[in-house]
């Protein structure tokens, strides 16, 4: 009888006081390292959304670098990159299996050299040849390589008419279009033998409220028509690299130095400091966690311009 009853004990006091206090510990212990893990990736995910937005923006721009001066061979006066303060433009032919076409000036009759200021069709119209088999790739919107001789403008494309063999293309009467001299300006006379108009493929990037900017259009107005493709940009400094391997903010054509020309720009540097989207109390010692990069881009086109010299 004794027995039955010693089988029939439950547990002491004591030991359901250890078994709640082991218990305990095991619980804690696990809601401790979900915890940190939690905060571990939390972390992980703030530091990859910098390394990836970062990694995007040198894709873009290794993209676009890739392309500067095709079909456009930088000057002194006038190149193919261009930068002013935090604004860097990059200029291209646009090349889809052929290089777009230039299209050459259909002089006035009895027409003088050079022609009277303006336009051959009115004051900010050009007549123009259209390819042998009748196309022609510039669109309202478009920007335009206007070639007269060896001075260069660009042209924003505003509206156009056409027939069969020829297009009367009109202009936005713009001074400034991407950084560089635009339409007819500084009193710019057309030669009715030397002038052709060319489709150009533009891309400028800036910064503006800690976003980067990237714009291949401009408005009537002449402002850029970008959009964001990244954000955090919290520092963004843009300089030009010369073949000497002097560092500037930009080319100088006017100073008298033959070495920082437009046609002596080798590479273009940026230096950039990137920041994650939002402060999290666990990184950086609980503030704003940012990244320091510094990208040289160097495209292929200034060095075979150089080489081939």
């Amino acid at each position: 009888m004794p027995s039955r009853i010693a089988d029939r004990r439950g547990f002491t006091l004591v030991e359901i006081l250890i078994a709640l206090v082991i218990g305990l510990i095991v619980i804690g212990a696990a809601m401790t390292f979900a915890v940190n893990t939690v905060r571990s990736v939390e972390a992980t995910g703030l530091r990859e959304g910098v390394t990836r937005n970062s990694r995007f923006i040198a894709m873009s721009l290794e993209r676009d670098f890739t392309a500067t001066g095709v079909g456009i061979e930088s000057t002194i006066a006038y190149g193919s990159v261009r930068v002013r303060g935090d604004t860097l433009l990059v200029l291209s032919v646009p090349f889809d299996s052929v290089m777009s076409p230039p299209y050459d000036l259909i002089p006035p009759p009895a027409a003088t050299n050079p022609l009277p200021a303006g336009g051959t069709c009115g004051a900010t119209c050009l007549d123009l040849m259209k390819a042998a088999d009748s196309t022609f790739d510039l669109q309202v919107g478009d920007i335009g390589r206007l070639q007269v001789g060896g001075e260069r403008r660009l042209i924003r494309v505003e509206n156009m008419t056409s027939n069969d063999t020829a297009v009367q293309l009109a202009f936005t009467p713009l001074p400034e279009i991407f950084l560089h001299p635009a339409s007819l300006s500084g009193g710019l006379l057309l030669d009715p033998f030397n002038t052709y108009v060319q489709k150009l493929e533009p891309v400028s990037y800036w910064v503006e409220s800690g976003n980067l900017m990237r714009a291949t259009r401009v408005e009537g107005s002449g402002s850029f028509k970008g959009e964001v493709i990244a954000d955090g940009i919290q520092s963004w400094e843009v300089s030009v690299i010369f073949q000497d391997g002097d560092e500037l903010d930009n080319a100088d054509p006017t100073d008298g130095d033959p070495t920082n020309d437009y046609d002596d720009i080798l590479s273009v540097r940026i230096r950039a400091i990137v920041a994650a989207n939002r402060v999290d109390r666990h990184v950086n010692a609980g503030t704003l966690f940012t990244r320091s990069y510094d990208w040289r881009f160097t495209p292929r086109n200034l060095m075979y311009e150089r080489n081939r010299r």
